[in-house]
């Protein structure tokens, strides 16, 4: 029984992983490696296939994803921010742009070290701080040229959060900048120009930024959630490959294991069918399921002692039919006043009364007996049983 092979092993596949690499097959579905894949190789997460979890992969997409806009914020900040601040001789927002590259930096190293979200939310806490700040140092208090400047204040830090922070989080944003611009309108000086302009149609400038915020989150917020919506569609797609695998697999399992019990079991039929006919040298097949492991063993110990019952018949007919030679044979020796002529025939049983008898007969001074020789009447011999159930003559 030893060394019999598992069906249920051999026939297991990892579908998991066969199912993923039939997905990255596909070109539609296969990330190919871009121009800036050297860039993403120093300040994102490795990628990973699509045979990790979703948490993993999703944590390397996300980290691109960090990693291209902290990219691009950082190009902002170095070709545009630093050259407009020299050229129009501004410190204040020379120095917010050095700030925040210098936390851009962090956030990249943090983000290669698998923590993108901490310095997500770093990066656009200090890019709402820094543009705060640049409004609140402006020279000359609020004026015309500010204007721009809070629409980038509820645009640059608003899109950055929208995409690389969860969906929510960008409404407390939202709610601070809100408050920022109608504190900063009410207490902070105006400049002729503006206060002139906000005598005719302040109301339309206060509400200018916040009424674009509200556009900016109402048409993006949407499209990230759906974004985020889609990506964990994708992977429950993925899963049900998975699941319908795994049962094509375990029915072509368990049709394979139903057509190896199924000969086992035809086999054990065939065996019995020859024992009960009367072959008891038929033998018990050794069957390749398991299952039939224990059923084998018990008819193995009820065939055994079958044998054994038989074997015992066996010596029981021999005996008595010996016994009954024996005593026709003293019969005659006593009818004839002959002397005792028997015949060994193997019987332990009788071939030790005989030589009892022999040893009685020379105690006596009578003629030994002898094994009985050719021309004996053939009355004093009866027919045996071999051990197959044929008669001797």
């Amino acid at each position: 029984m030893l060394g019999l092979p598992n069906t249920s092993d051999s026939f297991t596949p990892n579908t998991s992983q066969e199912v993923a690499e039939l997905i990255e097959l596909d070109p539609r579905v296969r990330e190919q490696d871009g121009p800036f894949e050297f860039w993403y190789r120093w300040t994102a997460p490795p990628r990973q296939p699509l045979s990790a979890s979703f948490e993993e992969r999703e944590a390397a997409r996300q980290g691109r994803l960090v990693s291209t806009v902290l990219a691009m914020v950082a190009g902002s900040l170095l070709f545009l921010t630093a050259p407009a601040a020299v050229a129009t001789h501004n410190p204040q927002i020379l120095g917010s742009a050095g700030v925040l590259l210098l936390f851009v930096i962090i956030a990249l190293f943090l983000n290669r070290a698998g923590k993108g979200k901490i310095g997500s939310w770093l990066v656009v806490i200090m890019m709402n701080i820094g543009l705060c700040i640049s409004l609140l140092t402006y020279r000359g208090g609020l004026t015309t040229n500010t204007l721009p400047n809070m629409d980038i204040l509820v645009v640059e830090p608003m899109l950055v959060a929208l995409v690389l922070l969860p969906p929510v989080g960008v409404f407390s944003l939202a709610i601070f900048d809100i408050v920022f611009l109608l504190l900063d309108f009410h207490f902070e000086p105006y400049a002729p120009d503006l206060a002139q302009l906000m005598t005719s149609n302040g109301y339309a400038i206060i509400t200018r930024p916040i009424y674009l915020m509200l556009f900016v989150i109402a048409i993006v917020y949407p499209v990230m959630r759906s974004v985020l919506r889609a990506i964990v569609m994708g992977d429950r797609a993925k899963e049900i490959a998975k699941v319908q695998r795994d049962l094509a697999n375990r029915e072509a399992l368990v049709a394979q294991e139903k057509k190896v019990l199924d000969n086992d079991i035809q086999q054990l039929v065939d065996a019995l069918t020859q024992i009960a006919n009367g072959n008891l040298r038929a033998r018990l097949p050794v069957p390749a399921t398991q299952s039939l492991w224990p059923i084998t063993g018990a008819l193995n110990n009820l065939y055994a002692r079958l044998r054994s019952a038989r074997q015992s018949e066996y010596e029981l007919q021999h005996t008595r039919a010996s016994a009954a030679a024996l005593i026709r044979a003293i019969r005659w020796s006593r009818q004839s006043q002959q002397e005792l002529l028997a015949e060994r025939n193997g019987n332990p049983i009788v071939d030790a009364i005989i030589l009892e008898l022999m040893s009685n007969s020379n105690h006596d001074n009578r003629p030994t007996t002898r094994p009985l020789s050719q021309d004996m009447p053939r009355a004093f011999r009866r027919p045996g049983l071999s051990s197959d159930g044929q008669s001797i003559p």
